[in-house]
């Protein structure tokens, strides 16, 4: 009898592991998606760059928490390393290499990557090789080190469990996986409430609306390829939100692969106006937005000494921190936003329509109206400039 209520009890134990793998998973075993039992990790995009003698592969990570409660995530330092298909070997070469996820080095972490119950945020990884006159690869791998962060209290947390990270054959042009089905669709934001506008970028708390693209003109004599970027910010959120730059995060690929930035580096950066900037310990608190209001800032970006051939679009990505201020005046980054875009050309364009208005204000509906007609506005002051239209129709009768 012993024997067998210890076959019986065998038998069990070898099957448990059995019953919990084929229980359905988020994400179908694709190349480019992979799942812990907390969180799904999707790579969105993966982009190949030329800088000098270096080339520069920036991987966009989306995180979405399986769990029922919130869930902070870091990335283990130094841990981050792409090969392609000929066995080069591409490196996370430094801190200002990962965006957006805080990073793990020994017993120091930054918490500022948690993810509420449902719900997911995009990370960005730069990985550089010096490829010298070497070819470069078209098929990657990609690891990654993520260690979850567990609250012990109030801002309070310890080391908790680490978990490999690894995508397979991710190619530039492949599609991210859908995690419902396993198959694969384009890069879409969610319909809602960006209405599926390429140029737009929902954060949860607010969106980011690319307003217009300026190329310089390549003319003779011309060194330096600029590109300046309007971005329209809509707080869709019901409470007042802060926002900022971090500073150097600013970065493109155009469709020949050369990489634009933010400036030199070692020098400050002044790329960016209309916004406040966050660098190092300071932060400007300048940019907040209420329920529904609306600003916009200018993102400049450079490629320099270019040579033909001159792009005509752009995969652009900046950080885009949340700010709170707490009591004392204490200012805080409670989140960091990879904003992204893909395939940016020149242009004007008109904001994305949202039902009832931002926010759901009277303000936010006459400021969705006055975006539709291409009249930057903030939702503060969208009435106002509504009657003064119409005042100025009416005095032409």
């Amino acid at each position: 009898m012993n024997n067998r209520i210890a076959w019986i009890l065998a038998t069990l134990g070898a099957m448990a592991p059995l019953s919990a793998n084929t229980a359905t998973p988020k994400c179908a075993p694709q190349a480019s998606c992979m799942e812990t039992r907390s969180f799904v990790a999707t790579v969105t995009g993966l982009r190949s760059s030329k800088q000098g003698t270096n080339r520069v592969l920036t991987a966009t990570v989306h995180f979405e928490n399986k769990t029922g409660k919130p869930l902070t995530l870091g990335y283990v330092s130094e841990s981050g390393v792409a090969l392609d298909e000929l066995g080069n070997r591409y490196m996370v070469p430094g801190p200002n290499a990962v965006r957006a996820i805080g990073e793990i080095a020994g017993t120091n972490f930054d918490p500022k990557f948690t993810l509420p119950p449902g719900e997911g945020s995009d990370a960005r990884f730069e990985l550089s090789w010096d490829a010298g006159k070497n070819k470069p690869g078209v098929s990657f791998e990609l690891d990654l080190a993520i260690r979850e962060l567990t609250p012990t209290g109030a801002d309070q947390f310890k080391l908790g469990q680490e978990h490999a990270v690894h995508f397979a054959s991710l190619g530039q042009k492949a599609a991210p996986v859908t995690a419902a089905t396993g198959t694969t669709a384009p890069a879409a934001k969610p319909a809602e409430p960006c209405g599926g506008s390429p140029r737009c970028y929902n954060a949860g708390a607010f969106i980011a609306e690319v307003m217009q693209v300026t190329p310089t003109a390549m003319v003779k004599g011309a060194r330096h390829h600029f590109v300046a970027l309007n971005i329209r910010f809509r707080n869709i959120s019901d409470r007042p939100v802060i926002l900022a730059y971090q500073s150097g995060s600013s970065a493109a690929v155009d469709n020949f692969g050369n990489g634009f930035t933010w400036g030199r580096p070692g020098t400050h950066d002044t790329s960016v106006k209309g916004i406040g900037m966050v660098a190092g310990r300071s932060a400007d608190t300048q940019f907040g937005l209420a329920p529904g209001q609306t600003r916009s800032a200018t993102f400049n970006i450079v490629r320099f000494n270019a040579v033909p051939p001159i792009g005509e679009n752009w995969n652009y990505n900046v950080v885009i921190e949340e700010i709170e201020i707490q009591p004392g005046q204490v200012v805080k980054s409670v989140r960091q936003n990879s904003v992204s875009y893909e395939r940016l050309a020149p242009g004007t364009f008109s904001g994305a329509a949202v039902a009832g208005g931002a926010g759901g204000t009277a303000a936010g509906s006459a400021a969705a109206a006055l975006n539709d007609a291409g009249v930057p506005t903030d939702a503060d002051s969208a009435v106002s400039k509504m009657i003064d239209i119409i005042n100025k129709k009416t005095k032409k009768k």
